[in-house]
């Protein structure tokens, strides 16, 4: 910045694209760490991809409005039918294109959490690709609240070699608020592997 080659728009575009980083990470580690707050019934967790467990977490969250499966890549590959003799060419050309099912048994959608790395080793992932969330909706109430307080608050401090840092300071809370209708699917072959492993 200061020898020119950036300018202060793109500095600040940098520091804002970081902040929605943060709290992207706050989220993901939020929905992972209250998934005990959900009644036992709507709670799975199996090693590799059980499919009637997981249609019954359909059928609870469908109970409650139009379900949408919410998970990283990862995980949707995984989510294949167990009887392979009834998959058609559209369902294989669907996989082949997008390396999963892009709607689960017909008419549920399969929404992927975009996938990131913490920093350029590529050694730990944001979201623990593990977990699945089953989300009716057409619901009043969101699961994720994200609270910001306050202006953005930006101080510059010069040093004794003329070098300078620029914090960027911004008071924001995320919680996470699992109902009835909400349901979690974890993976346990895949849980927890935020590092490659």
């Amino acid at each position: 910045f200061l020898d020119g080659r950036v300018d202060f728009s793109e500095l600040t575009q940098i520091v804002m694209d970081g902040m929605d980083e943060l709290v992207y990470r706050e989220i993901a580690k939020a929905l992972t760490s209250s998934i005990a707050q959900l009644p036992a019934a709507n709670r799975v967790s199996a090693t590799g991809f059980d499919e009637v467990e997981f249609d019954r977490l359909i059928a609870t969250a469908s109970a409650y409005g139009a379900p949408a499966i919410y998970c990283t890549y990862e995980f949707a590959v995984k989510m294949m039918p167990s009887a392979t003799t009834w998959v058609s060419d559209n369902m294989r050309d669907e996989v082949w294109r997008n390396g999963y099912f892009t709607r689960y048994k017909g008419n549920i959608p399969v929404i992927i959490l975009p996938q990131s790395f913490e920093d350029e080793t590529n050694a730990t992932k944001v979201i623990d690709p593990g977990y699945c969330w089953i989300i009716p909706g057409g619901t009043d109430s969101k699961p994720v609240k994200v609270a910001f307080e306050g202006n953005t608050i930006v101080d510059e401090f010069a040093h004794y070699d003329r070098s300078r840092d620029i914090q960027v300071y911004k008071k924001v809370g995320v919680v996470v608020m699992m109902t009835n209708n909400i349901c979690s699917y974890v993976d346990t072959s895949l849980a927890g592997k935020l590092a490659n492993e």
